[in-house]
């Protein structure tokens, strides 16, 4: 009894930090258009030389 008990509160908190977690992010879409800074370091490319 107390086993069914204890295994029905975890599915419990399970389901409502999944729900959490999707309204969250259903709410702060605009988070995903916010543009941000990347430093992107030139590739030197070595034509001839191979060891």
């Amino acid at each position: 009894m107390a086993q069914i008990f204890l295994n029905s509160a975890v599915a419990v908190l399970i389901a409502s930090a999944f729900l959490t977690t999707a309204i969250s992010a259903l709410r702060g879409e605009d988070r995903s258009l916010r543009k941000v800074p990347v430093k992107v370091r030139a590739q030197r490319h070595q034509t001839g030389r191979r060891s």
